[in-house]
């Protein structure tokens, strides 16, 4: 079941994304939804190395250039963000507008949206579901590390 938290980042989920070192969240994957011209969703993951906040109504994605995410959200501006892991289940909906390159400080070779917030839905267990828990979410690891 989910909820309807305004457009403003909960404190669990802003103190994670504005302060945390992308190394403290491990290898945790963010699922992304961006909307294609056919209007099919999108899904792409993320790291936290990848999303922060700028504050409670803004988050930055950075992607790399060419792939079919960033298209999208310079096509429609239209995102998804999902963050489950096992404190803390959200889905945050925006529309994204893109940074120039050189005011984001790096190359060309990637893009930086500052997604305004539309929408944070925070999920939780409904009625018949009491005790449910989400154990983990989805995570990765990478050779180098």
């Amino acid at each position: 079941m989910s909820e309807d938290r305004g457009n403003e980042l909960p404190d669990d989920l802003f103190d994670t994304l504005y302060s945390a070192e992308p190394k403290s969240q491990g290898g945790t994957a963010i699922v992304v939804s961006t909307v294609d011209a056919e209007g099919w969703s999108h899904p792409a993951l993320l790291s936290f190395r990848e999303i922060g906040a700028r504050d409670r109504k803004t988050i930055y994605v950075v992607t790399l250039n060419g792939t079919r995410t960033t298209a999208n959200m310079r096509e429609n501006g239209k995102i998804t963000l999902i963050f489950i892991d096992s404190t803390m289940a959200y889905y945050v909906k925006g529309t994204a507008k893109e940074i120039p390159p050189a005011r984001a400080g790096h190359s060309n070779n990637f893009s930086t949206m500052d997604v305004s917030i539309t929408s944070v839905l925070a999920d939780f267990p409904g009625e018949g579901e009491e005790g449910a828990r989400i154990t983990s979410g989805i995570t990765f690891t990478l050779p180098r590390e």
